[in-house]
């Protein structure tokens, strides 16, 4: 995942380029998501972006180019990345940029 911050006196409420990939890593037939994740600004409440599906299989990735944006501000960007089996969230993990 990566994130762009603008640049200028209010740059937690101007829009964000943003970059999100995953690869699916292992043939157990289950998929791959990623997800933005964001803290606006002076809170450590987490919004949550829709999910991007990765179903094309073993070895292969998505990625994509997006923008974010939000009139609370963004004042931190994390990335989920969980397997799925169906909408059933097996496991995940988060980051934080």
């Amino acid at each position: 995942m990566g994130a762009t911050k603008p640049s200028g006196d209010h740059w937690p409420f101007m829009e964000f380029k943003i970059a999100l990939s995953v690869t699916d890593t292992a043939a157990d037939g289950h998929h791959v998501r990623v997800r933005l994740l964001h803290k606006p600004v002076g809170s450590q409440q987490v919004f949550t972006w829709p999910w991007r599906s990765n179903t094309a299989g073993s070895g292969e990735t998505l990625s994509v180019s997006t923008t974010a944006q939000s009139e609370a501000g963004i004042e931190h960007t994390g990335v989920e990345v969980a397997r799925f089996e169906g909408d059933r969230k097996l496991n995940s993990c988060t980051d934080w940029n």
